[in-house]
């Protein structure tokens, strides 16, 4: 180490070629202060003459390393399809399978979705259930959350019956933007549901009831929530 201390030159040199690695490299630094490296430095003796003094000879071998961490299809936590495919909404549903991923996504991506659910039975007849969640007061006082289960069912002959309860001790529970006649009503009415009722039910189809009904829930929700704090 006598030649760094004595030769700022290779002092300056050594912290020049440091500053120049990138700071997300990983470097191998090997300083050789063996008497036979190439880089000198001339310094002059009382006489005259001059000579050449060995400094340092650096080998910088850096090598560069990428680490990844996550996957990018699912990266919110989602379920993914066999295809690696995080099926989070409707039009990317092609199969039974996908309906599956589809409905557990739902109730990752939506907050108040608790749970989602189909049946089908062997005359056609088919429907879509929803569990929702609503905040309110037990007793005007207590915040809970009470859970809603909204039903569309579609018959065989494309007939629409939609059904939208809450638990038993719902009437204990104030403030819980839940009307249920005003749900059945507009989930009747909207466009989609009333466009699935004229096809053949396959996933695809299901699933954009599904996500017809979390549209009107959440509406109907915001607008009640809006009444109640006035």
């Amino acid at each position: 180490m006598k030649n760094l201390s004595t030769n700022p030159k290779a002092t300056l040199a050594l912290l020049a070629m440091l500053a120049l690695l990138p700071m997300s490299t990983y470097a191998q630094v090997d300083i050789d202060l063996d008497a036979s490296a190439t880089t000198s430095a001339e310094t002059s003796t009382d006489d005259g003459a001059t000579s050449s003094e060995p400094l340092i000879d650096i080998d910088l071998e850096a090598t560069t390393t990428t680490e990844v961490t996550a996957d990018e299809d699912n990266r919110d936590g989602l379920e993914i399809n066999a295809e690696g495919l995080a099926v989070a909404v409707a039009e990317e549903v092609q199969s039974d399978a996908d309906l599956e991923v589809f409905a557990k996504n739902l109730s990752i991506r939506e907050d108040r979705v608790d749970e989602v659910s189909f049946e089908t039975e062997s005359t056609g007849a088919w429907e879509a259930r929803v569990i929702y969640e609503h905040e309110g007061k037990l007793f005007g006082l207590i915040p809970v959350t009470i859970k809603s289960t909204t039903v569309v069912e579609i018959d065989s002959d494309g007939e629409i019956d939609v059904d939208s309860d809450l638990p038993w001790w719902n009437f204990m529970v104030t403030e819980k933007n839940h009307a249920a006649a005003e749900i059945e009503s507009r989930l009747k009415d909207n466009a989609t549901v009333m466009a699935a009722a004229e096809v053949e039910a396959n996933a695809a189809v299901k699933a954009q009831v599904v996500e017809a009904i979390v549209a009107e829930l959440n509406a109907h929700t915001y607008i009640q929530a809006a009444i109640n704090a006035r």
